[in-house]
């Protein structure tokens, strides 16, 4: 058998069999030595220069990505030039080099390590993630004062699977799709810019391997089950046979699966349960519409607020209004900024959080940073004029809170109406439920919302006071958990109570091995990626409510996790042996 390692994160989905070219990058030496009063303006232009080349890099790799109909990750390219163009960085350097009379690679890499240091103590994920991007213009402006022959990953021409270290989103993009088959690396977690990348490519990565880079070599034949997080290096015959039957399989289900995208999502006595996609970028827009999604259920809009600078109105309209005429009639629900001000460019930065989970983020951090709020309403509800776009509020923990987001909503209508224009006049509303407390008041929030939907993610996290980022307590991070169930069966009573509509997003409503449970627990609308849209409507279309409310009822029954997560798995083997998980 060959080695299997198993502990990486699922960054885009998949399973792929090939030889691996172990990725070490260019090597980046950086020469450290004093200059002459005499070599100061030599110095400086060299370094000059170098911005230059690396900016028409850059571009050439915006490019190269938008004509590959990548449009909006070319955007995170924009983030990489406004960096290496900044008027301050670009002053602190030639400041240092003038004053300290070392060369620029000395000085540009000092303040790079400082910059990541601070960085690399930041609790916040998504933040910590970002320390790749600024290796990533630190590597290309280094390599470019010493005009070194960089390796390049597009001159590939065998199908290989990557490994490497971690893979700057230049690097990425530069990927030979032909012959890049999947890519693993040590480094990197599932909201970093190059895994958002490889979802949009559809490109199988498994990422934060720890140190897979040392367990294989070039030319060593892997198998990467993006499926279930695993490496194989050097695999067995039986293990070569086994795994590409699992992807002849997984293609012949899906191909038989395909054939029900334009066939009803409902159950066999005849209830509809609408499946919806999730977007962060338009160019995932194509690809959901082709698995039958009834339309968008959640917009994350967090991606148009990546660059240096804060969105636009006119930009964030623009977006917007594309989503909404593509999918036009059907749903696009938005949901507005849910970061915090350590994660915004363009804002005054607060005080370091101690627990960031807990602080300014989200809503919160909307309320208290109005002008960039209003900003973001004006344009979604410019474009709601020109599609069926709803408006999401997420992280709501108060009544207060909702009450006062929505205020600021009406005032902007109000405004719209006395400079005459369009909207949408009966714009609908909803929450985003994603902290016990909602859940609790759920009553009292039911009579102000439009309808809710259900982020299980992090409702997890609030309901088990666990840090899903953090190995040390990961394990604790369930959504079988009997308090977890208790709760989402909670919200769904109190909203068909109230009549209200309820959707579930996040990773249990894109696991087939979920979807009974919570059809027998009420919701009758799912939000997903499209990998798994095609087997989720295969359930949907193979049982009954009844069937599904008394397993639910049997699940609810139970207190250990470990028998609620074996009654699942028997349930599923029995019903859907054909269905792949």
């Amino acid at each position: 058998m060959g080695k299997r390692i198993k502990k990486g994160i699922i960054a885009s989905p998949g399973i792929k069999i090939g030889k691996a070219i172990v990725f070490h990058g260019d090597e980046v030496k950086i020469p450290k030595y004093h200059i002459g009063e005499e070599q100061l303006l030599d110095e400086i232009s060299r370094f000059e220069e170098a911005v230059a080349k690396t900016v028409k890099e850059i571009t050439e790799i915006q490019e190269k990505i938008t004509n590959e109909s990548f449009g909006d990750l070319a955007e995170i390219f924009s983030t990489h030039l406004m960096a290496v163009e900044d008027p301050i960085f670009t002053a602190r350097v030639r400041k240092k080099i003038q004053k300290e009379k070392r060369n620029s690679e000395w000085i540009i890499n000092d303040i790079t390590i400082k910059f990541i240091s601070t960085l690399s103590k930041i609790e916040d994920e998504y933040l910590r993630e970002r320390i790749i991007d600024i290796s990533d213009i630190n590597k290309r402006l280094i390599g470019n004062l010493q005009k070194n022959k960089k390796m390049n990953l597009s001159d590939i021409n065998e199908n290989s699977i990557i490994f490497t270290s971690d893979l700057t989103p230049s690097e990425t993009a530069l990927l030979n799709r032909e012959y890049t088959l999947a890519f693993v690396t040590d480094h990197g977690g599932k909201t970093s810019h190059t895994a958002i990348m490889a979802r949009a490519m559809d490109i199988p990565a498994i990422v934060g391997m720890g140190d897979i880079t040392s367990c294989v070599r070039s030319g060593d034949l892997v198998i990467v089950d993006a499926i279930h997080g695993e490496v194989i290096i050097n695999p067995s015959k039986d293990e070569i046979d086994e795994y590409t039957k699992y992807q002849k399989d997984i293609q012949e289900i899906e191909n038989e699966l395909a054939q029900l995208t334009n066939l009803p999502s409902k159950t066999l006595d005849n209830t509809e349960i609408l499946i919806y996609g999730n977007i962060e970028i338009s160019d995932e827009m194509n690809t959901i519409k082709s698995h039958g999604a009834h339309g968008i259920g959640l917009f994350r809009s967090e991606f148009l607020f990546l660059d240096k600078s804060l969105p636009s109105e006119e930009s964030q309209f623009n977006k917007y209004k594309q989503v909404a005429e593509f999918f036009a009639p059907q749903i696009v629900t938005i949901r507005t900024l849910d970061y915090g001000g350590d994660k915004i460019h363009g804002v005054m930065r607060a005080p370091r959080e101690m627990n960031p989970f807990l602080g300014c983020r989200s809503i919160r951090f909307s309320l208290k940073n109005q002008d960039l709020f209003k900003t973001q309403l004006r344009a979604i509800l410019r474009a709601s004029i020109i599609g069926n776009i709803k408006i999401m509020y997420p992280m709501i923990s108060t009544l207060e809170e909702l009450l006062e987001a929505k205020k600021i909503t009406y005032s902007l209508m109000e405004e719209f109406d006395r400079a005459g224009i369009g909207y949408d006049k009966n714009i609908e509303m909803g929450i985003m439920v994603e902290v016990p407390s909602a859940v609790i008041a759920g009553d009292i929030l039911a009579e102000h919302v439009d309808f809710f939907s259900v982020g299980t993610n992090d409702l997890v996290q609030y309901i088990l006071a666990v840090d899903r980022a953090n190995e040390t307590v990961a394990d604790l991070y369930n959504p079988l958990n009997i308090s977890v169930l208790r709760l989402l069966k909670n919200i769904s009573d109190i909203a068909s109570y109230h009549s209200k509509p309820i959707s579930i997003c996040g990773e249990i409503a894109g696991d087939p091995k979920y979807t009974m449970m919570l059809i027998g627990f009420g919701f009758r609308e799912f939000s997903m990626n499209s990998k798994n849209m095609y087997q989720v409507k295969k359930i949907i279309r193979s049982v009954t409510v009844e069937e599904c409310e008394f397993f639910a009822k049997s699940i609810l029954e139970m207190k250990h996790t470990k028998d609620i997560e074996n009654a699942i798995a028997e349930n599923t083997k029995k019903r859907f042996p054909e269905i792949i998980i």
